[in-house]
Formats: C-alpha cells, structure tokens, sequence
C-alpha cells in the first residue's frame, strides 16, 4: 500500500477581527412586533392573519419578550401579546436594534493558492519548505499555484472564520505580511487524510488527480523518487444562470440613458455609491464634481476605483486625472467621504453600484466608462436588481481593490462586508430572468454556446477590432453560418492595435463570401459590448469582442452579465439599428 504525500501552496496569515456575535432580527419576528405594536392579538389570531404555523409565531414572540419589546397580558379569550414601550420605540425608529456583542478577536486562517479553499489555522498541518526538503523520498508531489487565485477572497475568508449566529464586520489593518508555505495531506487507496470537511470538491480532486499520476509513475526501481509535475488548478465552472429580478426596463441603452442612470444614482443614494470605471479622464472632472459634491451633501460615501494599467501613457492619463480629482475633492473638504482608490485594479470592467434611499441596491454593468464618458457614443449595460447579484457585484469590486496578498485596505473589507449584507437582505418579488454574472474566462465558453444554439442569427457590437477577434469569435460566427445557415452580424467602431483600417475592410470582404457580416459603424460612434443570439439570449459587457482574448489569469478584467428572457436580444437589436438609422 502505497501512500501519496501532496503538499498544497498556501498563504498563511493572521489578523485581529472584530466579530459580531448573536442572532439578527427576522422579517418574521420584525412583522410580528409590528403587528403588536398597532393592537395587541393572540398567537392564535396572529397565525391566522399571517398564515404563518403557530408555533413559528409563539417563537417569534420568545425571542422579542427576552428583550423586554413584547409582554403577555390577559385578554377576553385568554393570554394576548402586547408591545412595551420599548418595543414601539424600536418601531418607531424603523429598525430594530439586534440583540448582538461585538467581540475583537485574532485569528489565523490559511488560504490554499491552487484553487482558493479557505481554512482555520488549526484545520490543517502546515509546514515551511524546508521541512519538505528533509522528507523528498516519501512520495511527495507538489500542487501548483494557479493565477485565478493569487489574490485574497475576503468573502470566503470570512465565511471560514464566523462560527454560528456570527459575522465579520471588520479587519483592523495589519502590516504583517502572509507567508507562504504548504499544506501537506496524505492520499492512501484514494482516500484524502488531513484535509478538512469544508475543502471544495475542486482541491479534493486536484488531490487525488496528483496521487493519481504519482502512482503512475511509481515502479520498483524508483518508489522513493518524488514527483514535482506541474498541475494547473482546473478554472472554476460558472455558476449556471438562475431566476433574477429582471425587467425590459434594466436594459440601459445609448448615451441618453447612461446618463441619467448616473445623475439619477448620485442623487438618489443615501448611504454609498461605488463606481469602477476603466479610464478617468480630466475633461469630466468639471462636470462629475459637483455630482459626487451633492451626493456627499445629504451623507451619501462615494467609492472611486479606476483600472488603466500604469505602463499605458496618453495624453491625459487616468492616474494624472485621479491626481487632479483628489486634489479637487479634498480642496472641497470632501476626502473623508470621497474615497478614491489611489492604485490601478487593471481591470476592464464598468460597474456602478449604488442604493436607492429607500434601502433598496443596484448595479449597473455594461460598457459605460462612467469618470471619462462624454456620454455620446451608443452604449449597453444592465441594471442589476435581484440582491444576490448585486452582493456579487459588490464582492468582485472589493476584490478588485486588493493590493498584494495580506494588504487589506479598510475599503476592501468594507466592500466585502457590505456586498455580504446585501446577499443576505431578503429577496423581493417581482418578474425574473435567468442571469448570471459572467467574469473573464466566461466569455470564450459564450460564444462557443452562442455558435452551437444559435438557429437564426448571431450578433455582436465591439468598441473595436483586432488580430484577436478573430479566433475568439470571427471563427465560432464563420462555424455557424456554415453549418446552421446561421445570420451573423459583427459591428465594430475602430480597428485597433496593428490592424489598420485597410486590414479590417480586407477581413469583412474575406468573411462576408462566407456569410459573415463585419461591418464598420461610424453613426453613432460604437462603444457597447454586446454578443446576442437569436431573440432571447443577451450578453453585455465590458469585453471587446472583437479585440481582446482575457488571459486565464486575470479573473475580473472583465465583468459583464448574461441574460435568458422573452425578445430581451431582439429588443436591443432594434435599439442599435434605430440609432445606426437615425
């Protein structure tokens, strides 16, 4: 019997936390206080009048009367359940205040870098290189690290540090490094020991794939030989799309529209409005500062981040634009409630995220670079209502403005916890489509499922064209319309890179003999990312279809969204040739 020792590269770190300890409010138990608080009732009649068990009622009210909100008092047909004094005020105040401790406390976590699993320091053995060194002969064979997971997942972090009934509302900031070292487990017979029970299905079958090919190679003349193959940690699979909040209306098309969806989420926000943007440029600054001033006026916090790499130059690039508005903000004596990220996330993608002032949240992900926009080129976004998604588009921001591994700003955490309270927020009802956020990687497999269900027409509009459009969806578009009889339409605005003009004509005369279109859009000037197919299969981001192929490691250089619902393609198709038309 032959045992596989496989040492995982891991981060290990500590920190202080500071914990928030106890049981939060239910909608149940706040409809119920209330209810009670307007007349007193019984748990039978309250039952009744919710169509809620009795028993979930009674509970209800145990746990309202240990604080002193609710009291039982005799009624004509028995015992009746009545708000105190306390109780009305916490109605009166419009939340109720929950019966939590905070608790500071350090702890220490270990984050596996082959496919980001998150542990207790205690789950697992954890040893430093050169203890692995004094051991070579026992069949030891080494995970590699993969580049999805070279940065921090604060959300899984805290999900593996909370105990029941707990939540992480903060990190205090912290200059000590994460070191790296290696989790070491053992794999007999097929059998994984040393790992914890909360390890994802992903680690456990890249561990038992490396034991796998270590036996392999295993023969008598070399059992004490190691294997130091590299293994390449499988791409996570995208979520598959689920029921969302989703209406036409969330569709927001042309320069008109972004516009207002700005105006009207720095005026309306209450409590905070993130906004990623791609470039920032100083040309808008005159006319965003006085909109982020008045959004800070009535309290609302303003969260800036920017993903123009460094080493790109121009005229006016994004970071001398973000110099000037920091010194215009702060020469306002805004900068307490203004936050710009001060450093590059490198990402593509275009997300505003705000609240409505009603407690309800947003976020709108699409094309639009929102902080350099002059708002006159046709764009496409969708407005994210449904909680869950918008709590992930929060989370993908937070870790976006993460630094080197362990450098946890305040903003990120506090992105990361607020993205988790808007998860956590009950869902709403209303009309819903099957969605999902789509993240870098994603976008290949899209349009190899558009190029395998399209039936009657494949679309796509890219702010511009490039030698790598032409594999990443040219090809699949060609694959189509050769054996579906497939329609397929590709717009750009501009060529890019050493693609010049001339070339891209050349390509759209070499592909439309094969019943592709590529055709060159001028009016209006094309800056939305859309791929569509058919009537009702939507995608919309900040990918340029036709000029970009994300590489594997970067997992959020680009965000967009996709989206299933009844002519919701067809509707935007129509926009885009309404507006060519005009």
């Amino acid at each position: 019997m032959t045992v596989i020792h496989v040492a995982i590269p891991v981060l290990r770190g500590k920190r202080r936390f500071h914990v928030e300890k106890g049981k939060r409010w239910s909608l149940v138990e706040h409809l119920m206080l209330d209810a009670v608080a307007k007349r007193p009732a019984s748990a039978l009649e309250l039952a009744d009048r919710s169509a809620l068990p009795r028993r979930v009622v009674v509970e209800a009210f145990i746990r309202l009367m240990r604080v002193g909100w609710v009291e039982l008092a005799p009624g004509a047909d028995g015992l009746i359940f009545g708000a105190t004094d306390g109780g009305r005020a916490q109605i009166e105040a419009g939340i109720l205040q929950a019966p939590t401790t905070m608790q500071p406390r350090r702890m220490g976590f270990v984050i596996d870098q082959a496919t980001g699993s998150v542990f207790r320091r205690t789950d697992i053995a954890v040893r430093h290189w050169t203890e692995l060194e004094k051991t070579k002969g026992q069949h030891q064979v080494f995970l590699e690290k993969s580049p999805l997971h070279e940065r921090e997942d604060l959300t899984e972090l805290f999900a593996a540090l909370e105990g029941e009934d707990e939540t992480i509302v903060r990190v205090e900031p912290s200059a000590e490094k994460l070191v790296e070292r290696f989790a070491v487990v053992s794999v007999t017979n097929g059998v994984i020991e040393g790992l914890p029970a909360r390890a994802g299905p992903e680690l456990r079958a890249a561990i038992l794939r490396k034991a796998e090919e270590a036996l392999k190679k295993i023969s008598s003349d070399n059992a004490g030989s190691g294997s130091t193959a590299e293994l390449v940690a499988e791409k996570p699979h995208s979520s598959a799309p689920a029921a969302a909040l989703f209406e036409q209306a969330d569709l927001i098309i042309d320069a008109t529209d972004h516009k207002a969806a700005f105006e009207r989420a720095l005026r309306n926000a209450r409590e905070e409005v993130i906004i990623h943007s791609t470039f920032v440029s100083e040309h808008s600054i005159p006319t965003v500062l006085p909109l982020l001033l008045a959004a800070t006026a009535k309290g609302t916090r303003v969260t800036i981040l920017w993903g123009q790499d460094d080493e790109k130059t121009a005229v006016s690039t994004s970071r001398a634009a973000i110099n000037k508005l920091q010194t215009a903000v702060d020469e306002a004596g805004r900068s307490a409630q203004i936050n710009i990220h001060r450093f590059t996330t490198r990402s593509h993608a275009k997300v505003l995220i705000a609240d409505d002032g009603a407690g309800r949240w947003s976020a709108i992900v699409g094309s639009c670079n929102w902080l350099s926009s002059g708002f006159d080129s046709f764009e496409a976004s969708i407005r994210l209502r449904d909680r869950a998604m918008v709590g992930q588009a929060v989370r993908h921001v937070a870790a976006l403005s993460l630094g080197s591994p362990g450098v946890w700003h305040e903003g990120a955490t506090d992105l990361t916890v607020l993205g988790r309270r808007i998860e956590s927020k009950t869902a709403e009802s209303g009309r819903t489509a099957r969605m999902r956020l789509i993240l870098s990687a994603d976008h290949g497999a899209l349009v190899l499922e558009a190029r395998d269900k399209a039936q009657r027409r494949i679309f796509v509009t890219s702010h511009r064209i490039g030698l790598a459009g032409r594999p990443m969806v040219i090809i699949p578009a060609l694959s189509a319309a050769k054996s579906a009889q497939v329609r397929a339409e590709l717009y750009y605005g501009r060529p890019t890179g050493v693609l010049s003009g001339v070339d891209a004509a050349d390509l759209a005369i070499e592909f439309a003999r094969q019943g592709v279109g590529i055709k060159p859009t001028y009016q209006p000037r094309l800056h939305a990312k859309v791929l569509a197919w058919d009537d009702d299969s939507l995608v919309v981001t900040s990918q340029n279809w036709l000029s970009a192929d994300p590489a594997e490691g970067a997992l959020r250089r680009e965000i967009g969204v996709f989206v299933e619902s009844n002519k919701v393609a067809d509707f935007l198709i129509r926009r885009f040739e309404h507006a060519r038309q005009s």
